[in-house]
């Protein structure tokens, strides 16, 4: 079991608190907003709720392990250029909740390109982070590739990244 899901595990199991901190836990984009929702030395969980009929381009997050946790809406992810499609699963079970909530994508080590598409409903999920160098900040700022727009350059100057 790797560093990530030993973590994931954890916070789980402790109840999934939030501690946010106190210094710069919103990173904004022009598809999505991220809250920092825990974090624990070089482990943190992030909120993203993204903005309907967008996409993200191919990216990486170097040096950082990371899971994605379903929680809501019409989200596809991409590996190796090909988004997998999900429509199938696009309904609610018994209890009301969406059929894939709380499901999880592998592991990420940080080098795997990987991108996002947001259909009409728009979409919400957990990342589960574990930072290998360095101190984190969010995966919205820690990106390599073509950036979503305008608004994810601000954020990144901002971050002090570019």
């Amino acid at each position: 079991m790797t560093p990530v899901e030993k973590f994931k595990n954890a916070w789980i199991s402790k109840g999934m608190p939030w501690r946010v901190p106190f210094k710069n836990p919103i990173h904004v984009t022009d598809i999505a907003y991220a809250l920092i929702l825990y974090r624990e030395k070089n482990f943190q969980v992030e909120l993203y709720i993204c903005k309907a009929n967008t996409q993200s381009p191919m990216h990486t997050h170097p040096n950082v392990e990371s899971i994605t946790m379903y929680l809501a809406g019409d989200l596809a992810f991409a590996k190796d250029g090909n988004f997998v499609d999900l429509s199938q699963f696009q309904k609610a079970k018994e209890n009301g909740a969406h059929m894939l909530l709380g499901k999880t994508a592998e592991v990420n080590d940080g080098t795997q390109a990987h991108a996002l598409k947001i259909g009409s409903t728009g979409g919400a999920f957990l990342v589960f982070e574990h930072w290998k160098d360095g101190d984190p900040t969010s995966v919205t700022t820690h990106w390599e590739g073509e950036l979503v727009g305008e608004m994810h350059a601000k954020t990144m100057e901002k971050a002090h990244v570019v």
